[in-house]
């Protein structure tokens, strides 16, 4: 049976729950990701998920009540813990990709981290089921 562990991508950028939202964003934009797990900064255990939604949402909140002159100070003064989502889905590298598939169609959702014993060991997307599908599609053909 095929298993998360063999489609997931393994190597992935984290932040402390500590770090600023700032520097979170920063990242998010500078290397074109979507989503940034969040890693407990003294035991390492993973806590939640920063995604560009729960992160727009926490901007539009923020410039509502401040204006845009204090985003930026907001921002640099904000940790990542206050704008996660820590109570999403998480998956084990053992769950079945059958399983995982299921959780993208019926959630809707585009990310599922990947975390074993409290750690986080990679991050399977929905691009990784469609880079999955084209394989056996092209495959296929030949």
């Amino acid at each position: 049976m095929k298993t998360v562990n063999d489609i997931m991508v393994k190597s992935v950028l984290s932040v402390k729950d500590t770090d600023s939202v700032h520097h979170a964003r920063m990242l998010l934009k500078d290397k074109g990701i979507r989503h940034l797990p969040v890693n407990d900064s003294k035991s390492g255990d993973y806590m939640g998920m920063l995604s560009q939604r729960s992160l727009l949402n926490y901007l539009l909140k923020t410039v509502e009540k401040y204006g845009m002159s204090y985003l930026e100070k907001r921002e640099r003064q904000t940790a990542v813990s206050e704008v996660m989502v820590s109570d999403g889905e998480i998956a084990t590298s053992d769950m079945s990709l059958i399983k995982a598939g299921e959780y993208f169609m019926s959630k809707k959702t585009s990310c599922l981290p990947v975390v074993d014993d409290n750690k986080l060991i990679g991050i399977v997307t929905s691009v990784d089921f469609v880079k999955l599908s084209l394989y056996f599609l092209t495959n296929d053909q030949a």
